[in-house]
C-alpha cells in the first residue's frame, strides 16, 4: 500500500512538472520579442550661400534671396560650413503575441535632432506606434510618416530634407487603416500635428493650435497599386484650420480656412535601377516642410472678422538609384512653382513659407529647382557617402494674388560627406 501511494505521488509530481513546463513554454512563446537597432552618423557639409534652413543649417530648403548693403554687395553671398552627429538613431521593435487574431507589433524610434533649433542634440521622438495586422486589414495608431510622405517613395539622398520642399517631409500622430483588395490597397488616415505644424496669426506663429481648434483631424485617403516591380497610386488630403478664436476687437471668431491637396506617385523597381516619381498639387503645406500657406482676403471693418484662402503650389520630383551591393549611385531632381491664390490677399496678413510677409514683397518665392547626385560606398555595416545638392530659387515681387510674374534667381551648392555605421 505504501509503495502504491509512493508510486501515485511520483506520478503526480511527473504530471505536475510536465504541466509546469508546458505552461512555461507557452508563456515563453507568448513573451514579446524585442529587437534593437540604429546607426551613428557624422556629416560634414559646406554651402556656397546663406540658405533658408532648420536645425542650424542641417535641414536645407532653398537659398536665401539677394540682400544688398549700401554698397550693393550681396550679404547672403557668403558660404557656411558645419558638422553634425545629431541624426544618430535608435529604435526598438516589439513583436508580440497575436491579439484579436491579428499580428501585433509595436515600434519606437528617436534621434537627437530635437524638436526645434534650440533643442538640437536633444532626444526626439520620431516614430511610436502600434500596428495590428489581419489578413486584409491593418490598423496603425501612433506617430508615423504622414501619408503624403510615403516610405516606399523615399528618394535616395543623404540630405536631412529627404527632398523637401519638393516633396513632403512630415511625421504626425495618426490613426490609419489599410485595406488590401488583392494588388490594390485602400488607405484612410486621420492625423493631428506635433513637430510639423502650420503658420498663423498667434504670437507663436508655427503651432498646432490652428488644426486643434478646427475640431477635426487632417484627413487623407489613398489608393495604392503594388504588383511585381510596380508600386503606384494617388491620394487626396483635406485640412481645416481655425486661425483665431477672437478678433482684434475681442469678439468671438471661428472663421476657417480649408485646404485640399492631390498627389500621384509611381515606383518601378528593376534589378539594376529603381525609378521613383511624385507629383503634388498642394494648398497650405507648411506642415510638410514645403512652401505655401494662406492669407486674409477680406476684413469686416466693424467686427474685424476675416475670411481666408489658401495659397497653391505645384511640385514634382524624380529619383533614380542603382541597386549595387557595394557601390551605389543616385540622382534626384525636383521642381516647385508658386501658383498664388485665387482671391486677392490683403497684405501683410499672409501666413506662409516662401513669402516676405512684412517687406515690400520683393522676396517672394516664385519657383525653385534642385539636382542632387550622390555616391555611396558600402563596406559591411559602414556607409561612406558623397553628395552634391544644387538648389536654385527664383524670387520676385508678388501681385495682389501673390503670383510672381518676374523674378531673379540665386543658387546654392551644398557638398556633403557622410559616414554612417548601422547596427
Amino acid at each position: 500500500m505504501n509503495r502504491f501511494c509512493l508510486f501515485l505521488s511520483f506520478c503526480f509530481l511527473i504530471i505536475s512538472y510536465s504541466s509546469f513546463c508546458q505552461q512555461a513554454d507557452s508563456l515563453k512563446a507568448k513573451k514579446p520579442g524585442i529587437s534593437w537597432g540604429g546607426f551613428t552618423r557624422a556629416d560634414a557639409l559646406y554651402d556656397t550661400r546663406q540658405v533658408v534652413d532648420s536645425r542650424e543649417g542641417y535641414l536645407l530648403l532653398y537659398p536665401r534671396n539677394i540682400s544688398r548693403d549700401a554698397n550693393g554687395n550681396d550679404i547672403n553671398a557668403h558660404g557656411s560650413f558645419n558638422q553634425y552627429a545629431m541624426t544618430a538613431r535608435l529604435f526598438a521593435k516589439v513583436q508580440g503575441p497575436d491579439i484579436l487574431h491579428a499580428t501585433a507589433m509595436a515600434y519606437i524610434e528617436g534621434d537627437f535632432t530635437g524638436a526645434s533649433n534650440i533643442e538640437n542634440n536633444s532626444f526626439r521622438l520620431r516614430h511610436a506606434y502600434t500596428r495590428l495586422s489581419w489578413k486584409k486589414i491593418t490598423l496603425l495608431a501612433g506617430q508615423y510618416w504622414h501619408p503624403l510622405d510615403l516610405p516606399e517613395m523615399f528618394p535616395d539622398v543623404v540630405s536631412l530634407n529627404t527632398g523637401a520642399p519638393f516633396r513632403s517631409y512630415s511625421r504626425q500622430p495618426q490613426i490609419r487603416v489599410d485595406v488590401k483588395l488583392g494588388v490594390v490597397k485602400l488607405v484612410a488616415t486621420a492625423a493631428s500635428q506635433r513637430d510639423y505644424v502650420n503658420m498663423g496669426p498667434e504670437k507663436d506663429s508655427m503651432s498646432s493650435i490652428y488644426l486643434r481648434n478646427s475640431g477635426i483631424p487632417n484627413l487623407n485617403f489613398q489608393v495604392q497599386y503594388n504588383f511585381n516591380h510596380v508600386f503606384c497610386g494617388a491620394g487626396f488630403d483635406f485640412k481645416k484650420l481655425v486661425p483665431r478664436l477672437k478678433t482684434d476687437l475681442k469678439l468671438k471668431s471661428n472663421e476657417k480656412v480649408n485646404s485640399y491637396t492631390f498627389t500621384g506617385f509611381m515606383k518601378i523597381s528593376l534589378k539594376p535601377i529603381v525609378v521613383k516619381a511624385q507629383f503634388i498639387y498642394g494648398q497650405n503645406l507648411t506642415d510638410h516642410s514645403m512652401v505655401g500657406g494662406y492669407g486674409v482676403i477680406s476684413i469686416d471693418p466693424l467686427t474685424d472678422h476675416r475670411t481666408y484662402k489658401p495659397l497653391r503650389d505645384v511640385s514634382a520630383w524624380v529619383g533614380l538609384s542603382t541597386t549595387g551591393k557595394k557601390i551605389q549611385y543616385s540622382l534626384f531632381a525636383g521642381y516647385l512653382h508658386n501658383l498664388g491664390c485665387k482671391d486677392s490677399i490683403i497684405a501683410p496678413f499672409v501666413y506662409a513659407r516662401g513669402i516676405d510677409r512684412f517687406g515690400q514683397r520683393k522676396s517672394d518665392l516664385n519657383y525653385a529647382w534642385r539636382i542632387t547626385p550622390m555616391f555611396s560606398w558600402l563596406i559591411g555595416n559602414l556607409a561612406l557617402v558623397a553628395e552634391v545638392e544644387i538648389t536654385t530659387a527664383s524670387y520676385g515681387q508678388a501681385d495682389k494674388y501673390y503670383y510672381i510674374r518676374s523674378s531673379n534667381s540665386v543658387t546654392n551648392i551644398r557638398t556633403t560627406l557622410s559616414v554612417a555605421y548601422n547596427f
